[in-house]
């Protein structure tokens, strides 16, 4: 029985690992290009569409994280199609997908922890401020 090569530490370790395909090549590098079109799109989206304040720094956050990986993918993808010998180590790929991991956790924290806290801090301020006196300008 044999293990397949991704199973294995010295295809993820390997300080010279043999190159990509041409075919998976193209693949990442139309993945990469993909992810860093989108997030200049979601820096864009805010500007033009008429989103509430939390919307917009949503779209803020995604497309920070999208243009940051899909910067660090292509460096990743240059590496690889150079052969530079350990910066082209599939490890990186792994720091990658946890990078990205690490970011969505952030946009989910922000969307459905955070922002709902606000709204009930904010409602109850507003609770609470509509029984004192308003001041007189």
């Amino acid at each position: 029985m044999t293990v397949p090569p991704l199973l294995t530490l010295s295809y993820w370790f390997a300080t010279r690992p043999a190159p990509f395909a041409p075919v998976v090549s193209s693949v990442l590098l139309v993945v990469f290009a993909v992810i860093l079109i989108g997030g200049i799109t979601a820096s864009i989206v805010p500007l033009k569409a008429g989103l509430s304040k939390t919307m917009k720094r949503a779209c803020y956050r995604c497309a920070a994280l999208l243009v940051s990986t899909g910067l660090g993918g292509l460096l990743l993808w240059v590496f690889a199609y150079q052969e530079l010998p350990i910066l082209s180590m599939r490890f990186f790929y792994i720091a990658w997908f946890l990078w990205i991991a690490f970011g969505l956790y952030g946009i989910y924290r922000y969307l459905w922890i955070e922002v709902p806290v606000q709204e009930r801090m904010a409602k109850e301020r507003q609770e609470r401020e509509k029984w004192l006196p308003k001041r007189k300008a």
